[in-house]
């Protein structure tokens, strides 16, 4: 079996968590600085202090989740080129899951998607992959 639809959603999903990294990483984390610093400007030295140290943490906090999307992104796109024709790759298979779970649970509804549209057809092909092999077992 032909694994190349499989590829492709992996590679879009893997495009798709490029994007939004870089978008975490650049754009939001920038905005949340930005926004934050300008909330704190009529407050007092003690506020602003403690305001300061919560927003670098936060701040913090979304660029190291914009880097583990970023790996994430690069790992799906070498799983993806990796990925064996007429074979089951059991590896692979658990690593979609996990990796759209994580999806779901970010609430990344188009990168869910894509990796359980992925997931369904690769479990798809297993069973026929299965098939044909039980049955070149039985013509033997």
């Amino acid at each position: 079996m032909n694994r190349g639809l499989e590829r492709k959603l992996l590679m879009a999903g893997s495009i798709w968590n490029m994007i939004t990294a870089l978008i975490t990483i650049f754009g939001y984390s920038t905005w949340f600085k930005k926004t934050g610093v300008q909330g704190l400007q009529n407050t007092s030295v003690d506020t602003m202090f403690v305001g300061t140290t919560m927003i670098d943490s936060v701040s913090k906090v979304i660029v190291t989740f914009g880097l583990f999307m970023f790996v994430g992104a690069i790992v799906n796109f070498l799983i993806a080129r990796n990925m064996q024709d007429n074979s089951i790759q059991r590896k692979t298979l658990i690593w979609i899951v996990c990796w759209g779970l994580f999806q779901l649970c970010v609430m990344d509804v188009i990168g869910f998607l894509l990796f359980l549209i992925a997931f369904v057809i690769y479990t798809a092909k297993n069973k026929a992959i299965k098939l044909s092999q039980s049955r070149l077992e039985s013509m033997s």
